[in-house]
């Protein structure tokens, strides 16, 4: 009787152990949040020498660093603009040989 009583007790103190542990870091959980593409998220803090693109007098695009400062929203890249995107190359006839 002696051991039921020891090994309830153990069983007891490990299950209030375990629980405290898991209460203990449950707050400590990275959490990830998906953001869906093309959305615009706000800067929390500063960003030091980002390197970005910009467009010169001729609209031709030149890489360039900026600080992007806290608060300011940032939107990805929308990729080429049809209207302005070169031709795609056609197939050639003779099936690439010469």
């Amino acid at each position: 009787m002696r051991y039921v009583k020891v090994l309830l007790t153990r069983w007891r103190t490990a299950l209030v152990a375990e629980v405290f542990v898991i209460v203990c870091l449950n707050g400590c959980a990275t959490r990830t949040v998906l953001i869906p593409p093309g959305e615009p998220v706000r800067l929390r803090e500063t960003v030091r020498h980002a390197k970005v693109w910009v467009a010169d007098k001729d609209g031709k695009e030149i890489p360039g660093v900026v600080d992007l400062p806290e608060g300011w929203y940032v939107l990805p890249d929308p990729g080429p603009d049809p209207r302005t995107a070169p031709e795609p190359k056609k197939p050639e006839t003779d099936g690439g040989r010469r």
